[in-house]
């Protein structure tokens, strides 16, 4: 019972302090770290996950892998404590009151819409960044929304998160639950925007969702119409229907209420978020620490596999060092610590990679230029390879050359730039961007850093892909409401058109070499599982090639003889590469183990280059020959890598 534990030490360190909320993964406390004198949060993990020892083991391997995700609205999670069939998760904790709190300091009272928008931002920001490494939050509710003494918004229960595609075999049925979490099913990003949608509902109605859905305008008419129809998609009761990231759900919010996504505040403020300002101003905030007498309560201590940079220490016994000591031994240790990183030398073996250079790509946007194919490029296997390279806050685009040398970041800009391919002859590349708002189609001169807007607001784009003769650009695009289809432009930007309006969501094209088919990945009954179908470039004559293969990804690639293409599938954390035949739909797996996605063939079809997460669980990109063999490793950053391109 709540209560019970409080005033008692667990592992001889952590005093539990307060009962803060009873959340979807278990009793959340308020504890003291009496060796790091800081509060943090311990969650008492519901007895059925406790009680499952298979269950409890994934827990314990998932947790130590997520104490490595670091982004400014997700609290750290400090990773697993277990003694016997118990189970606790420590995370970070910030003072302050939860959006509970202020939505019981305003009982039924509705937010504004651009009050909501502050939580959308900060929460789709957090998401968009987990849901980017493969994970899903799958309990996200106002108990673990946060806001500390600056206005900051913070969202807790980062340890429980599952893998994206993971099947939950543990029904949860909490008010802002996704209907398929309501039994064993497979968890998706969209799963998490189901929850972010109830509470954007709950804010600006006064009232939590009912399983009888009601338009949010029936209870606070000043609503605008849009924006309660882009809640009502976040609520659908299929994942399908829902919105593709939790990126476009945010632009879409923000597109409804006629606001920039930049203007949006960052954090909570009296003039722009006036209800959960005053809960923050009248919040009592901790005293300092009570006696550090306590009832030990002894658990197991962490396992050395468990303790990472961001874990705390384990326990050991204490000294009474004198304030004036401590200091001193610590600049020791700090000495002694950079002295011997000195002395070691980085492994010959590694790949080395040249300081960054910047092009200019951060410009607002000028006509486009007029697209003059230059000559194939006479390097070896193409020379170039573009890429998606999260850096910071946002995903940039970033290009190194096939051998490992003369990397450079490209674009530099307060906005997520994804899928980019290089236009025939490699002098220019087209990717998605979502800089003034929606996700749009740009060009990019790479020589001048030059940077042109190609689509304009039809809807949300990605996966770009050039004809063989460089004169038109097939891309994903979900415009309005309905699934993501198949559209062609110019390239120029000129004459956006629907060629292909599909059943079901798309997710990647791909024009192949002789120009007269296009290839796409469409799903058929699962969210983030898809088939591979073929059809004529003019959008007829549509078939499935792919033929039983499960857990395909979107991404596509096609050998430059038009013989095969290369595709990512398996189960969820465990993706490989594979050739797929055009002719007999046959597919040859071409890796074993390690996670990888989105491949590229090189222009002579001798190598491929895609991103995995074979070493340190860390997205990077590798080489290898067609056939599979002779893996080399071409980046090494300490951020993610991924979706790579080769130059043709």
């Amino acid at each position: 019972m709540p209560g019970d534990l409080l005033n008692h030490t667990l592992l001889g360190r952590y005093r539990i302090e307060a009962f803060s909320t009873l959340t979807p993964q278990g009793e959340l406390y308020r504890a003291f770290d009496l060796q790091l004198g800081k509060m943090l949060g311990v969650t008492l993990c519901q007895p059925e996950l406790s009680t499952d020892p298979e269950a409890l083991k994934q827990l314990e391997v998932r947790a130590a892998l997520l104490t490595k995700i670091n982004h400014p609205v997700l609290l750290p999670s400090f990773g697993l404590e277990l003694e016997g069939q118990s189970a606790c998760l420590l995370e970070d904790w910030v003072d302050g009151p939860s959006l509970r709190d202020i939505l019981l300091s305003h009982p039924g009272q509705s937010f504004s819409v651009q009050e909501a928008l502050i939580y959308a931002r900060a929460l789709s920001s957090a998401l968009g960044s987990l849901h980017a490494q493969g994970w899903v939050h799958s309990g996200i509710c106002p108990e673990r929304i946060h806001i500390d003494q600056r206005g900051s918004l913070r969202m807790s229960g980062l340890g429980s998160a599952k893998r994206s595609g993971e099947v939950d075999f543990l029904p949860s049925t909490h008010p802002y639950a996704a209907p398929e979490q309501a039994h064993p099913a497979r968890l998706s990003p969209s799963t998490d925007l189901y929850a972010l949608a109830a509470i954007l509902f709950e804010l600006v109605t006064g009232q939590p969702p009912r399983d009888e859905l009601t338009n949010p305008r029936k209870l606070n008419p000043e609503i605008p119409d849009f924006f309660a129809r882009v809640i009502l998609q976040g609520l659908a009761r299929r994942p399908q229907e829902r919105f593709i990231s939790a990126d476009e759900f945010f632009l879409s919010l923000c597109l409804a209420a006629r606001l920039a996504a930049e203007a949006v505040a960052e954090k909570i403020g009296a003039d722009s978020a006036p209800l959960s300002a005053a809960a923050l101003g009248s919040w009592h905030y901790l005293p300092p620490p009570a006696n550090l007498t306590s009832v030990p309560i002894p658990l197991r201590p962490l396992k050395a596999a468990q303790i990472t940079a961001s874990s705390p220490p384990p326990p050991h016994s204490t000294f009474d060092f004198t304030r004036l000591l401590r200091p001193a031994l610590l600049l020791l240790l700090l000495g002694g610590l950079g002295y011997a990183l000195w002395q070691i030398k980085p492994p010959s073996t590694a790949p080395v990679i040249p300081p960054r250079t910047t092009l200019l790509a951060t410009n607002l946007p000028s006509p486009a230029p007029t697209l003059t194919l230059p000559p194939a490029p006479t390097e070896i296997h193409g020379g170039r390879i573009i890429f998606t390279c999260t850096r910071g806050d946002f995903n940039q685009l970033c290009m190194i050359k096939a051998d490992g040398s003369q990397f450079q970041l490209l674009t530099n800009a307060s906005a997520n730039n994804y899928y980019p391919t290089f236009a025939p002859g490699g002098q220019m590349i087209v990717f998605a961007s979502n800089r003034l708002g929606s996700f749009d189609l740009y060009l990019l001169i790479l020589e001048s850093g030059n940077l042109s807007q190609l689509t304009h607001d039809i809807g949300n784009v990605v996966s770009p892909s050039f004809s063989p003769e460089g004169q038109k650009i097939v891309f994903a695009n979900r415009a309005a409401e309905g699934p993501t289809s198949i559209w062609v432009v110019d390239k120029d930007g000129l004459n956006p058109q629907l060629l292909y309006a599909g059943p079901n969501t798309i997710v990647a094209t791909a024009w192949s070499p002789d120009g007269l088919t296009i290839a796409y990945a469409m799903a058929i009954d699962q969210p983030n599982e898809y088939q591979i179908f073929l059809m004529d470039a003019d959008g007829t004559h549509q078939r499935q090639i792919s033929q039983g293969l499960l857990g395909i990804g979107g991404s596509l690639d096609w050998s430059p003889d038009g013989k095969n293409l290369l595709i990512f599938a398996g189960p969820p954390g465990d993706k490989d590469i594979f050739q797929l035949d055009i002719a007999t739909g046959s597919a040859t797996q071409l890796t074993d183990g390690g996670n990888n996605t989105a491949c590229s063939y090189s222009p002579d079809g001798q190598f491929i280059v895609f991103n995995s997460l074979r070493t340190n669980d860390q997205a990077d990109l590798y080489i290898m020959n067609a056939d599979g063999s002779n893996l080399r490793q071409l980046t090494k950053d300490p951020e993610p890598d991924w979706q790579p391109r080769w130059e043709r």
